[in-house]
């Protein structure tokens, strides 16, 4: 079972209620379930998460660096960025035009094969707010999965342009 952000909850009902009208029934829980996955946690482009380093800063500053290898195109890409934590750096490396409004993460599961999910709500600069979600047995790799989600999403939508800031990324 999902605990969801309830404006998550109004968001995904949207999707929930265009497959309804669609196919003109009631949805199961399981195809309620794919919808989710389908919708948030399956990688999406253009940027696809591949992995990720995370370093404390060393100059005396309370920050983190980011290192991500995203696939973009067909290609690895290394993006790189430095905030306050894993998020504000992961939102530096992307480069994009977008603010995070809210973060929740919780558990799916119980023990140590519990797998964290993250849920991530963004803002354009139009605007546009939409959510992204991330699962994975690391808490950081499940944030990180989340703002993928959201910043794929937002650039399906057309709320967000593909081109980043090269100021704030490096090609490898």
């Amino acid at each position: 079972k999902l605990v969801m952000p309830r404006r998550l909850q109004i968001e995904f009902s949207q999707v929930v209620q265009a497959t309804a009208d669609t196919t003109g029934k009631e949805l199961s829980s399981q195809e309620i379930w794919d919808l989710f996955n389908g919708e948030y946690l399956q990688p999406r482009r253009p940027l696809v998460y591949k992995s990720h380093q995370l370093a404390a800063s060393t100059d005396g500053a309370d920050s983190e660096r980011l290192t991500i290898q995203v696939e973009r195109d067909g290609r690895l890409e290394t993006l790189l960025g430095q905030g306050s934590g894993p998020i504000d750096a992961a939102v530096k490396a992307i480069g994009l035009d977008f603010d995070v409004l809210s973060y929740e993460e919780h558990s799916r599961g119980q023990g140590s094969a519990a797998q964290a999910i993250s849920y991530i709500e963004i803002t354009t600069r139009s605007r546009h707010t939409l959510f992204g979600a991330g699962m994975h047995p690391n808490i950081i790799t499940a944030s990180l999965l989340a703002v993928f989600s959201a910043v794929n999403r937002a650039i399906a939508k057309g709320a967000l342009a593909v081109q980043p800031d090269k100021a704030r990324t490096g090609t490898r």
